[in-house]
């Protein structure tokens, strides 16, 4: 079939040239594009034949379209005919086929015969195949409404195969018509609507950049509506090329859609005012196009599952929701979290639809406002659950559900509202005869009732724009005509809030920003402003994670409030707190000029002379705090706790305890704020009133000893009232059983350890608030210890220094050296220093386990489960084979050749297993993204030669702060260290403690 072509087409351009003086073509490589005119001589049939035999053919349509175009020449031409000119600029659509024109003398005379002949040689020249399969027509006319085969061709309309369009849609949004393309391969990562000719700078600036998925990218990009089909220049930017494709024009045809017109939606609305408006709001109980679209976090479409039609409809308290597709890549969704265990059990089963795809049919809780579901769906082909981010839908609100009818009749009854204006001395007349109704007023400030409510305490449903930002709980507190709002959130992953976007957050000061406090369960809480009810009010959230801000929408529903507690309003709800506020950044003048009282009038309670007697309280009704078990069975009198401890806030103020005293049987803790703007403090299910001045707050209040107790402080510091959660905990076992010390080894003041970091322990040390049990036994290994405390609480001793070039601090040479380390302490902070011990100690923590309040100040904690590690040392990745735990592996600091363990060099082939650098290389994101739980480094970060000590020291205290920034705890596993076989083989024992719990056993 290609001999036969080749003879063809050397004998259709014979006739050619026979027609045709001269014939242009254009060869072009990547250094040159030049034009070669050749003058035909006479040939023989033998010339002719040679020239079919020596006729290049293109058969490769990536060397031919990406690259080069090759032009036929033939073979016989005589080379001293053969001149070089300039390529014809106007001409570049011919680059994929030889373009046969006639000389200037003769163009007049060959014009008609000339015009049919460049269409038909191209199909044959291109890539050996007839124009039915190789130039499939994608006429404008042929565009389906919904674009679902959309193409981008070439100037004469064939395909461009290098860019092939697997899927594509288009949606009219308003005046704006949404394409989505979904292309079959990865050549072309970005597009550009435009022509070829612009500046790259131009390109680059409005390129529009795909999301790779399974098969290729999508791309998703709006243009201008029109009844009409347009056709849209298009660029691609190739991926291996690393530049945009300008060997040809290429276009997109985009199929035509009507753009609703503005002035034709008011003319219905004149229309509700007779009654029969009404009658259609009840018959209005489904939504037939609903719109709804399976979303990432980004705000992306997910384009393996494209939601073809969607309804909603309402039946009583429930929505019927229906999601259909055209294809059936997924044959099952679930609705909640992927980390759920039972998704199988209660996951939605898609029916086969006519249009080839699946339909999904469930039940969500009727609203009226709309609901943000997360979904997470179930792979037909893999039989696994999507598990690579979080996937949502919003389902919309059926128009008119939870309103009652009677809402048009003030519309059709205006009238009647009028009568009571025109009386306005009846409703003057009460006033005056009942005074006492004044406190109605506040009232007026709730008329916008869909803004606000009476003053009082509720408990409210607030509805978030991401499931990621789930509130289970939230207290709205509602006085003078100021509403504020204690969220809960389901979890632990948000370190601030910040009214606002994202973008406002990153810029205002870091003292607007909303730190967390913690309740009794742990969870996290937050004190908010609230401007309105039912309207989506903009919340920025910080994650602790990904240390970056996200845009969240919260909604308060003012249809769920429920009253639990009452609040009286001010006398003089605007000028108290306001004259107080702006007093607050230099109270120190009159330190008890009631700073405290700006919060709430009932501050008037004068401040404690005797701190050690009980702060003045009243019962706090928001339910902030819980009572504690105070009692006892220390003889009354006056103690110093042995310790104290504490965490939450920002950090900015510190508190402190030196003084617990014992009155009737009842422990009371003097607790100081180093701060003088704190104004009560919620404990014990009270809010108690200290003694605020000289720049600390300082209060008396009931506490668990040895236990954590939660307190709320309320401080008047920011723009307005605020309070932060805090967790403080006093160890206290009696006054004269001083806690235990190790003199070669001592901790510092402040710790809640016995003992220091100078070395490892020889016997289990003291801890704050756990119980020891017992210690697991090493004959053999050198390098590290592990003790075990109550609670299933391991202490994992691990020593950074016994040979190795580091220089070993000692109780001596830290006294000498203090103001060195003093100054070098400087530039570490909190977990940073721990890593730069002789000895670094971890608390592995088993999941539900509680520990003292500010333990992680002396520990590096290490919360279980342990389910994904960065592991960098061969040593350790032998020993977790050796345990089976390589499954817990998702990230490497090694090649696959350099890999020893099988199956992970394969899950490094296949990708399930990422590469992440090592020491100074280390890929800090790639850790993040695979949510590290852990990261293990080779000893090799040690130095063992006195010359390595300063460089090798740098890369652990650089490792120390980024691995504190990400909150990622790391060990050096000595393993390899140890002097032999036996003693290596006793580190199983800590990945043991680390890895496996108490279930795992």
């Amino acid at each position: 079939m290609k001999r036969n072509s080749k003879r063809f087409l050397a004998l259709f351009l014979s006739v050619a040239m026979t027609v045709t003086p001269a014939v242009l073509t254009q060869a072009e490589n990547e250094d040159a594009n030049v034009q070669v005119s050749v003058t035909p001589t006479p040939e023989t049939e033998a010339e002719k034949t040679a020239v079919a035999a020596e006729t290049p053919v293109q058969e490769n349509a990536t060397a031919e379209e990406e690259n080069t175009d090759t032009t036929v020449t033939p073979a016989a031409v005589d080379a001293s005919a053969v001149k070089e000119t300039p390529a014809a600029t106007e001409t570049p659509a011919s680059e994929t086929t030889p373009e046969v024109t006639a000389s200037p003398a003769e163009e007049s005379k060959n014009e008609e015969a000339e015009a049919p002949q460049p269409t038909a040689a191209p199909e044959t020249t291109e890539e050996g195949k007839t124009e039915e399969t190789d130039k499939p027509e994608t006429k404008p006319e042929d565009l389906n409404p919904d674009g679902s085969n959309m193409t981008i061709d070439k100037e004469d309309n064939s395909a461009y195969k290098m860019l092939k369009i697997k899927s594509s849609s288009a949606e009219l949004n308003g005046d704006k018509i949404k394409i989505t393309l979904n292309t079959d391969g990865k050549n072309y990562e970005k597009l550009y609507l435009g022509s070829k000719e612009d500046p790259d700078e131009a390109k680059n600036a409005a390129a529009i950049v795909g999301t790779e998925n399974e098969d290729g990218y999508t791309f998703i990009f709006e243009v201008p509506a029109s009844e009409q089909v347009q056709t849209f220049s298009i660029v691609p930017f190739s991926v291996k090329n690393q530049k945009w494709y300008t060997n040809m024009a290429l276009k997109l045809n985009v199929p035509g859609m009507k753009a609703p017109e503005p002035t034709a939606a008011p003319e219905p609305t004149a229309t509700p005012l007779p009654t029969a408006a009404p009658t259609q709001a009840p018959a209005q109980n489904e939504i037939t196009d609903a719109g709804i679209k399976l979303v990432k976090e980004n705000g992306d479409e997910f384009a393996m599952f494209v939601i073809t039609g969607s309804t909603v409809k309402v039946s009583e308290d429930k929505y019927i929701v229906t999601l259909s597709t055209a294809k059936q890549n997924y044959d099952m969704i679930y609705l909640g979290s992927a980390s759920d265990s039972d998704k199988e059990a209660n996951s939605i089963k898609g029916v086969e639809n006519s249009a080839g795809g699946y339909t999904y049919t469930f039940e969500v809780t009727a609203s009226k406002e709309a609901q943000t579901i997360a979904v997470v769906p179930h792979s037909k082909k893999s039989q696994n659950w999507y598990a690579k981010g979080i996937l949502t839908i919003t389902v919309p609100a059926v128009p008119g559900y939870g309103e009652a009818a009677p809402t048009p009749e003030p519309t059709v009854s205006p009238e009647p509202t009028e009568a009571p204006v025109e009386t306005p001395a009846p409703t003057e007349t009460p006033v005056p005869s009942t005074t006492p109704e004044a406190t109605t007023t506040p009232e007026p400030t709730a008329t916008p009732a869909p803004g606000s409510c009476a003053s009082g305490i509720y408990n409210i449903t607030v509805n978030s724009s991401s499931s990621m930002f789930r509130v289970i709980d939230c207290v709205l507190t509602s006085k003078n005509g100021k509403m504020t709002a204690v969220l809960t959130l389901s979890g632990t992953g948000y370190d601030y809030l910040c009214l606002g976007t994202k973008e406002e957050a990153a810029a205002a000061d870091s003292s607007t920003w909303i730190p967390y406090g913690t309740d009794a369960n742990g969870k996290y809480t937050y004190e908010i402003p609230v401007e309105a009810l039912d309207n989506g009010i903009a919340v920025a959230a910080f994650s602790h994670k990904n240390q970056i801000w996200y845009d969240r929408i919260l909604t308060f529903q003012s249809s769920t409030l429920n009253k639990i507690g009452d609040v009286q309003d001010d006398p003089q709800p605007d000028t108290a707190p306001d004259t107080t506020i702006t007093a607050t950044p230099a109270p120190t003048a009159k330190p008890n000029k009631k700073p405290t009282a700006t919060p709430t009038p009932t501050a008037t309670p004068k401040p404690d002379k005797k701190p050690e007697e009980e702060s003045k309280y009243e019962s706090d009704l928001s339910g902030g705090t819980a009572s504690v078990n105070s009692s006892t069975t220390l003889a009354d009198g006056t103690y110093t706790p042995d310790s104290f401890s504490w965490s939450g806030g920002s950090g900015k103020v510190s508190i402190s305890c030196n003084k617990v005293t014992v009155t009737n049987g009842q422990a009371y803790a003097t607790i100081v704020f180093s701060s003088e703007y704190y104004g009560y403090v919620k404990a014990n299910g009270n809010k108690y009133y200290g003694a605020c001045g000289g720049g600390t707050s300082t209060f008396t209040i009931p506490v668990a000893l040895n236990q954590n107790n939660t307190i709320i402080g309320m401080t008047t510091r920011m723009s307005q009232a605020h309070e932060i959660t805090y967790t403080i905990y006093i160890a206290l076992k009696g006054a004269n059983d001083p806690k235990k010390t190790d003199k070669d080894n001592p901790a510092d003041d402040n710790s809640m350890l016995s003992t220091g970091n100078k070395k490892l322990d020889d016997s289990a040390p003291e801890i704050t608030g756990l119980e020891y049990k017992d210690e697991t036994t090493l004959e053999h290994a050198k390098y590290f210890k592990l003790y075990h405390y109550a609670k299933g609480i391991t202490l994992l001793e691990v020593d950074m220094t016994t040979d190795t070039a580091r220089k070993p601090e000692t109780v001596d040479s830290g006294k000498e050296n203090a103001k060195t380390e003093a100054a070098d302490s400087q530039e570490l902070t909190g977990t940073e220093k721990l890593y730069m011990g002789n000895v670094v100690k971890y608390l592995i923590v088993p999941e539900g386990a509680v520990i003292p309040a500010g333990l992680d100040k002396d520990v590096i904690v290490i919360n279980q489960p342990v389910e994904s590690a960065y592991v960098a040392s061969t040593d350790a990745l032998n020993i977790l084979d050796k345990l089976d735990l390589t499954d817990k592996v998702t990230a490497l600091g090694m090649e696959k050749e350099d890999c020893t363990v099988d199956s992970l060099t394969a899950a490094l082939e296949d990708g399930s297993v990422t590469f992440a650098g090592k020491d100074e290389d280390t890929d800090y994101k790639a850790l993040v993204k695979s949510q590290c739980g852990i990261s293990i480094l080779s000893s090799d970060i040690l130095p063992t030669e006195e010359a390595d000590t300063e460089a090798k020291e740098n890369l652990l205290k650089d490792s120390a702060e980024k691995y504190s920034t990400l909150k990622i705890p790391f060990i050096v596993d000595r393993s390899a260290d140890e002097k032999d076989d036996n003693a290596k083989a006793e580190w199983e024992k800590a990945y043991e403690a680390i890895f496996v719990t108490d279930e795992e056993e």
